[in-house]
């Protein structure tokens, strides 16, 4: 959600399909190179998601391009953020430049949301960076609430094995979730 676009292409909504992930969609994630550097975090969160211990869903056009993913953790080391049983935490939500601003990205929180309340949690949380102020605008507009400043520091091995630290200060928020 970093990049304006000013003409989006008209697009039918309905005509996306939000699926789970599968293994031969790996590659993909790397959004033709610029997310290379999380291969081996996307490797890990796959088998976490045959553990059922996160969601991962990929957004694709009739044609099977894929132009959105958002992931899910059900449970994790921050109580507040998913605790297994009422809340849930998303990250990794993003949206091809390309076909921002054209109702991907609440089309996809929706059936996120929906997909949460089902399985019985009640709140969703999620991290926006503090230096992303359209990302924090759309969810908004979809009833997330900041709760918190979260120092946003963490760090992962890179499609080479090199440990990178990331320091990028965010609002944590959260929204109850309906059944509607």
């Amino acid at each position: 959600m970093d990049e304006k676009i000013s003409h989006s292409p008209a697009l039918n909504l309905q005509s996306l399909n939000i699926r789970q992930l599968q293994e031969d969609d790996l590659p993909s994630l790397e959004w033709d190179g610029a997310y290379q550097k999380y291969r081996r975090m996307y490797a890990r969160l796959f088998k976490e998601s045959q553990q059922k211990k996160v969601l991962m869903w990929l957004v694709e056009l009739p044609r099977q391009e894929i132009i959105g993913q958002a992931f899910v953790m059900l449970n994790s080391g921050e109580i507040d953020a998913a605790d297994g049983f009422t809340r849930a935490y998303v990250f990794a939500f993003r949206v091809k430049p390309h076909w921002r601003n054209c109702g991907v990205g609440t089309f996809l929180m929706a059936h996120i949301e929906k997909e949460l309340y089902e399985k019985g949690f009640r709140f969703a949380t999620l991290n926006v960076a503090k230096e992303n102020p359209d990302a924090r605008r759309l969810y908004e507009r979809l009833g997330y609430k900041v709760v918190r400043s979260r120092p946003g520091i963490w760090s992962f091995r890179d499609d080479i094995g090199r440990t990178q630290h990331v320091n990028e200060p965010a609002w944590r928020m959260m929204k109850r979730l309906r059944s509607d």
